[in-house]
């Protein structure tokens, strides 16, 4: 079966064609202005690469396509969703349930003009005119959160109902109105209210996109495979079974879970994970092979109380605006973005500021007449100009001084990144393997890890395009909550929570069968909340076994919490909740091992270039990387040219590639 997978970035849009053995990559612009342009000039790149005729005639080969998408990330950071209008109980309309004042990204989704308190058992008539308020105020959607709705939602649904039913759908005064327990029915105060207002926020631009790519594909060329979104749980799932909040970040998340498959293939245990673009870097780690989960997690700021890989971002990539800092004579980047268009100078599509793309033009670390493999050709003069008068002249230095201080500045960046996670995780990482990969991934990978004191460093073939490749790597995943409130672990209560794992298999398997997938090779995975007096809540991961009796439940939840709860009597814990992920397993890329081969790697040789590093100017050795073969050494200082990206070898590391076509690096 051909499948593709397309993961759309904030500067360039990337796909990965598998047809058996076979796997090809692309790279086209995103088009912010509407994604479903860049979708199809993806699917038509690929297309011509296999050698397909036609976009039609392709598409019918294919029986899968997953999609992974910024548009609801860039709708909330760019706060370019509706006015909302929020109603909670009374008391809590400054601090949205919780424990301090709400996030101010929240606040600016919705100010506190449109943010009413009502009691639970307000009357009909006090709802609508609270309504008609809201609308008379500009709202466009309306969210309401209850304290308590999590164990008792029905006060959410009546006033639901009651604005529903005042302002029907097929009415055009209509309006979408939308209750915590509709999104996360299980979920604490706040974090029932922040995904309420994030979910209706960021909604509308999502769905117009999705159903315009789902007719496109569907009706004009006559597609009939399956057509999956992908979701900030490392899985994909169809549109009908996607609400915004699941697509948050998820190109991200699926380049931590691409790394944790192949942190397994390669046996390293703890890895970094880098990914660098044209917009953003982000950093993720993994302990074990696995993305470490954190409860409560953080998006964009808001602390949400809910797992999920770590990650943390920066406005930092090839984009990245760099101006002078003259008062302490050195450079900031960021966190403007010139994007794909106009896009840096050196694009020579009118951009004319300057951008680290440029700088790494002017170092001679991008080649200009071989980025993105050649079909773009790049304008050295106007980085050059854009350099000097922004940077360079403002700082009275030499366009190679500005370029060495802005790649120093950009790495040192993600260094401080790394020894926030380190804080964070209460971790130490000075073991830890840098998976770097992302467009920029091949040119930050050994600067960062210099700066970050770092000696390990894997590159990869796929790692322009890593998103993508952990897209190939996913299943469809569905997740299912049900509050619980089990507080006696007696047989009544294993019941309950038995019953309520039945029924959500049961819901599980009818959605799958509702998306046209046969439900063999289902996994289930069921984790409860568990909760104490001191209101800290555990999530623990439960096998089928521990639902044996309330004996071994108790063991269960004993022993997870190890030593957390030492001398606390079990009547204390209660089991809040119960989650379960119902996964449909997919085939996975096949990665193919080839013998190694001598360490001389002359025959991928192709020459010399003068590149700026570390304040100096060096003679760099060039390579095909794509003619690199298995066992073949390559040793600092040189460049490693492909059509989709450049790794840097500093003096001082020495690569190795490896049987899978990756390369590994090490200080000496």
């Amino acid at each position: 079966m051909l499948t593709v997978d397309i993961d759309v970035g904030g500067t360039l849009t990337d796909g990965l064609f598998t047809a058996g053995e076979r796997v090809v990559s692309v790279k086209v612009d995103t088009t912010p202005h509407d994604l479903t342009v860049c979708l199809f000039d993806c699917l038509t790149q690929g297309a011509t690469q296999l050698g397909y005729p036609d976009l039609d005639t392709f598409l019918e080969d294919v029986g899968l396509i997953r999609w992974s998408t910024t548009l609801t990330s860039n709708v909330l950071a760019e706060l370019r969703g509706p006015k909302l209008g929020l109603i909670v109980s009374p008391g809590h309309g400054a601090d949205f349930y919780g424990d301090e004042q709400t996030s101010r990204l929240l606040m600016k989704m919705v100010p506190a003009s449109t943010v009413l308190e009502m009691e639970a058992s307000a009357q009909e008539t006090t709802v609508t005119s609270a309504v008609r308020s809201l609308l008379e105020g500009g709202v466009r959607r309306i969210c309401i959160s209850l304290k308590a709705a999590d164990r008792d939602a029905a006060p959410e649904i009546r006033m639901k109902r009651i604005i529903e039913q005042q302002y029907p759908d097929h009415f055009l005064g209509s309006v979408p109105v939308l209750a915590g327990s509709d999104v996360f029915p299980g979920a604490d105060d706040a974090t029932r209210t922040a995904c309420a207002l994030i979910n209706a926020y960021t909604h509308g631009a999502l769905a117009a996109t999705l159903f315009k790519a789902e007719d496109e594909l569907r009706e004009t060329h006559r597609y009939t495979g399956s057509f999956f979104v992908s979701h900030i749980n490392g899985g994909v799932a169809g549109i009908a079974k996607t609400r915004a909040i699941d697509t948050m970040e998820s190109g991200p998340i699926l380049g931590i879970h691409g790394s944790s498959y192949l942190a397994k293939v390669l046996g390293l245990p703890d890895v970094m994970a880098l990914d660098v673009g044209g917009t953003t870097a982000k950093l993720s780690a993994l302990q074990d092979s696995q993305p470490i989960v954190r409860k409560p997690s953080d998006l964009f700021g808001i602390s949400l109380g809910l797992s999920l890989p770590y990650l943390r971002s920066i406005a930092l990539g090839g984009g990245s605006v760099v101006k002078a800092a003259p008062a302490e004579r050195q450079v900031a980047l960021g966190p403007e973005s010139m994007g794909s268009y106009p896009g840096p100078a050196c694009y020579g599509l009118g951009g004319d500021q300057a951008t680290l793309t440029d700088a790494f033009v002017c170092a001679g670390l991008i080649d200009p007449n071989y980025f993105l493999g050649g079909a773009k050709p790049l304008h050295p003069e106007l980085a050059r100009n854009a350099l000097e008068e922004h940077v360079a002249g403002p700082l009275h230095i030499s366009v190679e001084q500005a370029c060495s201080a802005i790649m120093d500045r950009a790495f040192q960046a993600v260094a401080e990144m790394v020894a926030n996670a380190k804080t964070e995780l209460q971790l130490d990482l000075s073991r830890h393997t840098v998976f770097a990969y992302g467009g920029n991934g091949g040119l930050f990978a050994c600067g960062v890890a210099e700066s970050a004191g770092l000696d390990r460093v894997y590159m990869f073939s796929l790692g322009p395009v890593f998103s993508a490749f952990g897209s190939s790597s996913s299943d469809i995943c569905h997740v299912y909550e049900r509050p619980l409130h089990l507080t006696s672990f007696d047989d009544a209560d294993l019941r309950r929570l038995r019953q309520s794992v039945e029924q959500i298999r049961a819901e599980g398997l009818k959605d799958l069968l509702g998306e046209g997938i046969q439900p063999d090779d289902m996994s289930f995975a069921l984790e409860v909340d568990v909760s104490r007096g001191n209101g800290h809540t555990t999530a623990i991961s439960t096998p089928e076994e521990a639902l044996e009796n309330p004996k071994s439940l108790r063991a269960h939840v004993q022993k997870a919490f190890d030593r957390q709860l030492a001398g606390d009597g079990g009547a204390k814990w209660v089991i809040d909740l119960a989650r379960l992920q119902v996964r449909k397993m997919m085939p996975k890329p096949a990665l193919r091992e080839r013998a190694l081969q001598s360490a001389d790697p002359s025959h991928a040789r192709k020459g010399s270039r003068t590149v700026v590093w570390g304040g100096k100017c060096v003679a760099a050795q060039l390579y095909r990387w794509e003619s690199l073969q298995p066992g073949n050494r390559v040793e600092g200082c040189a460049l490693l040219e492909s059509p989709y990206s450049t790794y840097f070898v500093p003096a001082g590391w020495l690569l190795e590639m490896d049987a899978y076509g990756n390369a590994k690096l090490s200080r000496k």
